[in-house]
């Protein structure tokens, strides 16, 4: 499984759980397991991620909302909120990869999965975050 099939993977869950107060998150991955081939270490990763999202979800919230220019947080899509936080999970907690593979992973599945607009959305707000550092 590739970097960016983890990513996808974990956007999957993290889009699950989101405003499910009875995620299951054992039988999403289960159930989410079954078009991919997942060894341990794609499974550790994915695992990382999601679980990295769910601990500092409450902190990465506040920072978006800090750069949301014309925005409010509760009117973001859904999957855009779930990239958002993958993202940001990853650059700032996890840094598994260069700022610009993960920004560019993204992207692209926003690309795929969101809105036409969604890509150029979520650029913009993870370049706040890339030009503060």
């Amino acid at each position: 499984m590739t970097r960016h099939e983890c990513r996808e993977f974990a956007m999957k869950l993290v889009f699950s759980s989101l405003d499910n107060e009875n995620f299951d998150y054992s039988k999403t991955f289960e159930d989410l397991q079954q078009d991919y081939e997942i060894n341990d270490q794609d499974e550790e990763f994915i695992k990382s991620l999601f679980e990295t999202v769910n601990v500092n979800k409450n902190d990465i919230i506040k920072e978006i909302e800090g750069k949301l220019k014309g925005y409010e947080w509760h009117r973001i899509y859904k999957i855009d909120k779930a990239l958002l936080l993958m993202a940001l999970a990853e650059l700032e907690y996890l840094k598994t990869a260069p700022t610009k593979v993960i920004i560019n992973e993204v992207i692209e599945l926003s690309k795929q999965y969101s809105t036409d607009k969604s890509p150029k959305f979520i650029n913009g707000i993870l370049a706040n975050f890339v030009g503060d550092k």
